[in-house]
């Protein structure tokens, strides 16, 4: 049988082995058993002496590596203190704006028993650049844009808002301008990224 990987198997199994550690427990005997679950997404780093080491970079696309192993670090030294003083494991759901980006993710921080490092895992679910010119949407463009969050294509949109297909593709390309993206899927992910940092 496949081993199944992601975030819910890793941090699984990490937090079983948090459960039977004790005060001695190293935090890689801690991760170690759990390396086998981890995807380009995750991140593992551990605070020992106010010092954050990432100990597994995220992988999924090399441009964000860099800025997604700092949000890792930032998180966990932000929760190390809370997560030692409580003496049990914290598990979140975050979305957070930095250095131009949004960033989703998922974390679990385990703290060693009786204090001293603490471990967390961390899969970067959503990391997007947020758009630097916002353009004037108006009405038609919102449709449009859900509809190709949707799926539908150039054509279906035209027959569904009774415009021709050239109408709709202008409107397209001047959205994809707006938002600085190169493709249809880009300024979809891009479109959505705004509405979640406008929501958020």
């Amino acid at each position: 049988m496949k081993t199944r990987k992601g975030f819910t198997h890793a941090s699984r199994e990490m937090w079983d082995a948090w459960i039977s550690s004790d005060a001695d427990t190293l935090a890689e005997q801690i991760c170690r058993p759990a390396l086998r679950l981890f995807t380009a997404s995750m991140v593992l780093a551990v605070q020992e002496r106010e010092k954050c080491l990432i100990l597994r970079g995220y992988e999924a696309f090399a441009e964000h590596a860099l800025i997604a192993n700092d949000i890792a670090c930032e998180r966990l030294v932000l929760r190390h203190h809370e997560t030692q003083m409580n003496e049990r494991p914290v598990s979140t759901k975050e979305m957070i704006a930095k250095e131009g980006m949004l960033a989703a993710f998922e974390s679990l921080l385990l703290p060693q028993k009786g204090g001293g490092w603490c471990l967390a895992v961390i899969d970067i679910q959503l990391l997007l650049s947020i758009p630097r010119t916002r353009p004037d949407i108006d009405d038609v463009d919102r449709v449009v844009l859900q509809l190709l969050c949707a799926g539908f294509s150039g054509k279906e949109i035209g027959q569904h808002l009774r415009l021709s297909h050239r109408t709709v593709e202008h409107r397209i390309e001047r959205l994809k301008k707006g938002f600085d993206a190169r493709s249809i899927a880009q300024l979809v992910a891009l479109s959505i990224a705004d509405g979640l940092r406008s929501s958020g």
